[in-house]
Order: structure tokens, then C-alpha cells, then sequence
């Protein structure tokens, strides 16, 4: 005989499972979304974490700030041993100042060289400008001579010519005056006649030589003047060799800049070096881990600090593939924290990832896994009195319905 209220009481024990399930599957609809015109996204407050790290190794000998420490950026943070760095510094503005040094006194020989090559380009200038000078003068003596010879030669020819006329009619007066043909007067009117037209012969004479004379003396000064052209001659060759010499001046002052622009680079590099020994925040933010103490020795590269701005934190999350085609970029949101139970803080969309991926294994939702999702971040309007911090679980809620 069967017991009708052991059996009834083993259906009741069997139905409970079952009626749990069926409740948590009515439930689970509010998994991926608080309501119809709401998607929801689960995961973390996050910020963008910012490494302070050295270029330098050295030892800490300062630590300005701690763990929690809001800074600004700028900020010293830290500082390193410098005591090397600065001594090699010093070692590098005093190899500066020495190439300065000798790039100076290279240049102040460049300058003698280059004042020798304009006094000797003034002196030649000068001593053509005197050639050129006197060469014209003694050209012009030359032509006026050689004009002078041809008129004293045209004069000679006419002085002979009346020399001829008067030497045959003295010597006929002078017949016919021994025969008593002609009086004496006549004869001595010839005579005197001769006489004249004979001194006027010898002075053309005379004059022609002096023109001839005349000549070889200008001809002689034009060659002087044309053999003094060889010194113009010799200061150009001197140019030309110092010209060559204040250029190889020139070129060894431009070689000695270059030793002194590499020496520049080297100080610059020291103490960039020197400068990389004071840490400073490079962003706003605030120092969330501080990876160093005093005394530490840290090698180049090591980390420091991390600043993260909690002024600009966002909850990254994961939305269902079959949910992405509801939420675009600037889309507005709000996130919540169980610190803060029934406060919304104002979000939007900010980031869609642009590929699907397997969910994460660590990420906790409300509704069982999904094969593939896509990343998202709502970025948080504001962070009031900074409340909110990073890796505080929340959850996200982003409206479809406005």
C-alpha cells in the first residue's frame, strides 16, 4: 500500500530544485541589463596609469612623496646620486672652454692671415693704379716724341732744300763776282743768304737728332714702366698663395667649431643626464604605488612611481556580442559601486573595441558566459571628493533608450 503523503512529500522535495531554477531563469534577463532601455556592462574602476621611471642608475638619496600623494605635473618626486653626473659635467665644460679656446685663437689667425691678404690686395691695387698711371703718361710721351721726329724731319727736308738753293746761288753769285760781273753787295746778300740758310740746316739737323733722342728716352721710360708690371705681377702670385693659405685657416676654424659644437653636445648630454637624477611627475595624477625607498640603488630604466589622474578614471567592461549594435561612442551612462549604494555618477561611452574576443576568464557578470564579447569603457564625467578608485568593482549601465 502506498503512502500517499510520504510520496507527496518526496514530489515537494524533488519540485523545490526546480522551482529555483525556474526563478533564477526568470531572473536572469536583468543579467547583461537593468531594463529594456538600459545595457549593462560589469567590471572595474580604472584610470590611465602613468610609469615614472629614470634614464639614469644611481642611488635615492630623496623621496618627496608617498602612496596617495596627489602631484602635479612637474612635480619633484625624487632624486638621484649625482656626484658622478656632475662630475662629468665639469669634465665636459672644461673640454667646452678649451675648444673654445683654441677655436678663438684660430680665428684670431684667420684674421691676421686675412688682414695680410688685404694689404697686399690694397698695395697691388695701388702700384697698378701707378703703372696704369704712368704708363699712359709715357705713352703719350712716346707718340708726341715719335710725332716730334716726323716734323723735325719734315723741317730738315725743307731746311735742306733751302740750304741747296743758297749754297748754288752763292757759289754762281760768287763767279760772277770774282769776274766783276756783280757788285759786291749782291755777292754779299748771297753770301749771307748761304750763311743762314746753312745754320737753319744744322739746327733741323740738330732738331731731328733731339726728336730721335726724344723718343729713345720716352720709349725707355715706357719700358720701365712695363717692367715694373712683373712686381704687380709678383704681389698677385703672393695673393694667390695667401689667398690659398687664409682658405686651409678658414677650413682648420670651421674644423675647430665642429670640435667645439661636439663639445657643446656633450655638456648638453651630461646634463640632461644631471637632470635626469631629479624624478618628476610627468602628468596630474595621483602616485597610486611607490616602487622605491631612500638608499635603494635603481638601475636606468627602473620603475619609480605610478601617478594615475583620478580625476579621469572610466569602468572597463565587456558587452555581448548580440548587444553591441545598441551602443555607440558619447552614448550616455552611469556607473555604480557597491561602496556608495543608490549614487549614480555620470558616465558615457568612450571606447568600443573594434574586434570580439572570448570573455575573460576573470570577469564576473550576472548572466552565465557568452562565447564572444567586446570591450568597452564608460568614461566617468567627474569623480566627486575623489571617492571612487581604481580597481573598485561596478557596474556600468549605459541608456539606449534617449
Amino acid at each position: 500500500m502506498v503512502n500517499h503523503d510520504s510520496t507527496g512529500d518526496v514530489m515537494r522535495k524533488l519540485m523545490v530544485p526546480f522551482i529555483v531554477m525556474f526563478l533564477l531563469w526568470g531572473s536572469s534577463c536583468s543579467f547583461f541589463q537593468k531594463s529594456a532601455k538600459e545595457v549593462y556592462v560589469s567590471g572595474r574602476i580604472e584610470g590611465d596609469e602613468t610609469d615614472v621611471g629614470t634614464k639614469v642608475p644611481g642611488r635615492v638619496v630623496k623621496v618627496f612623496v608617498d602612496e596617495g600623494d596627489d602631484v602635479r605635473k612637474g612635480q619633484i618626486l625624487a632624486v638621484l646620486d649625482s656626484k658622478d653626473i656632475l662630475a662629468k659635467v665639469a669634465q665636459a665644460e672644461a673640454a667646452l672652454k678649451a675648444a673654445e679656446k683654441a677655436a678663438q685663437a684660430k680665428k684670431e689667425e684667420v684674421e691676421v692671415y686675412r688682414k695680410r691678404l688685404k694689404a697686399l690686395v690694397d698695395k697691388k691695387r695701388s702700384l697698378k693704379g701707378q703703372l696704369d698711371f704712368q704708363y699712359q703718361i709715357e705713352t703719350e710721351k712716346t707718340a708726341i716724341a715719335v710725332k716730334n721726329v716726323s716734323l723735325a724731319a719734315e723741317a730738315l727736308k725743307k731746311a735742306r732744300a733751302v740750304y741747296d738753293k743758297a749754297k748754288a746761288d752763292y757759289e754762281r753769285f760768287k763767279r760772277l763776282y770774282e769776274k766783276k760781273i756783280i757788285p759786291r753787295s749782291e755777292f754779299d746778300r748771297a753770301k749771307m743768304a748761304f750763311e743762314v740758310a746753312e745754320a737753319d740746316f744744322e739746327s733741323a739737323r740738330e732738331n731731328l737728332s733731339n726728336a730721335r733722342k726724344s723718343v729713345r728716352i720716352a720709349r725707355a721710360g715706357l719700358e720701365i714702366v712695363k717692367s715694373k708690371y712683373n712686381d704687380v705681377c709678383s704681389l698677385q702670385n703672393e695673393i694667390d698663395a695667401l689667398r690659398a693659405t687664409v682658405k686651409a685657416k678658414e677650413k682648420e676654424y670651421l674644423a675647430y667649431l665642429d670640435r667645439v659644437k661636439q663639445a657643446e653636445a656633450v655638456v648638453r648630454e651630461a646634463k640632461a643626464h644631471l637632470s635626469d637624477t631629479v624624478i618628476k611627475a610627468p602628468v596630474n595624477g595621483t602616485i597610486t604605488v611607490k616602487y622605491i625607498n631612500v638608499g635603494e640603488v635603481v638601475p636606468a630604466g627602473f620603475r619609480l612611481f605610478s601617478v594615475v589622474n583620478m580625476d579621469k578614471l572610466y569602468l572597463k567592461g565587456y558587452v555581448p556580442e548580440r548587444q553591441i549594435g545598441l551602443i555607440h561612442l558619447r552614448q550616455p551612462a552611469y556607473v555604480e559601486v557597491d561602496a556608495y549604494p543608490g549614487k549614480r555618477f555620470p558616465a558615457y561611452v568612450s571606447y568600443i573595441a573594434q574586434k570580439a574576443e572570448f570573455t575573460p576568464k576573470e570577469v564576473q557578470t550576472k548572466e552565465e558566459r557568452v562565447k564572444e564579447v567586446f570591450a568597452v569603457k564608460l568614461r566617468l564625467k567627474s569623480n566627486p571628493d575623489r571617492v571612487l578608485k581604481p580597481g573598485m568593482p561596478a557596474d556600468g549601465y549605459i541608456e539606449i533608450g534617449k
